[in-house]
Parts: C-alpha cells; sequence; structure tokens
C-alpha cells in the first residue's frame, strides 16, 4: 500500500528519546510502531495493549484480565498469527 500521508507529533525531547531506546531493544523504529499502532486499532476497534520490557508487570493480573476477556467473547489469537501480523506490519513500514 503506498503511504501518501505523514503526522507530526510534539513532544518532550526526553521522552522521545527514552522511548527510541525501548524500541530499539525490540528492533523497532518510530514509524513501524505508529503503523503497528494504527493498524491494530483499526482491526480491533479498540487501544490494543503495549509490548512491555517492564519485569514487574504481574502474570496474575494479565491472566484476570484475559479470562475477563474471553467471559465477554474474546477468544484470543495464536501467536502464530500474531507473529505473522507483526512481520507483515514491519515490512510495509517505511524506514526512519
Amino acid at each position: 500500500m503506498h503511504k501518501d500521508t505523514s503526522i507530526s507529533i510534539r513532544m518532550e525531547s526526553k521522552l522521545k528519546e527514552d522511548a527510541e531506546n525501548v524500541l530499539d531493544q525490540f528492533g523497532l523504529n518510530m514509524t513501524t510502531v505508529v503503523n503497528m499502532l494504527f493498524r491494530q486499532i483499526v482491526r480491533e476497534q479498540a487501544i490494543p495493549l503495549s509490548l512491555s520490557l517492564n519485569p514487574t508487570i504481574n502474570p496474575i493480573d494479565e491472566l484476570a484480565y484475559a479470562k475477563a476477556a474471553r467471559s465477554t467473547g474474546y477468544s484470543g489469537r495464536t501467536a502464530d498469527g500474531v507473529i505473522k501480523d507483526m512481520e507483515r506490519i514491519v515490512a510495509e513500514s517505511e524506514v526512519v
């Protein structure tokens, strides 16, 4: 798909630098992540959860969230499906 528009945002330079440092650990750049975010927002019709390098996330809380989501009809996705989507989105994104 041809990319025919751009967006511009303002943020504190320290925030941008800190975010880029985290994204580098995932092997991603700002453009790729923004494209991934917008595609998932459109597909899921919701603000998605984020990837995290934070080891303090409580797995019990994540399981409770997943259980609540399933009780409202969400059936989840396979890991293979998520990885394929991420690879496709990264391939479609421009390198900054």
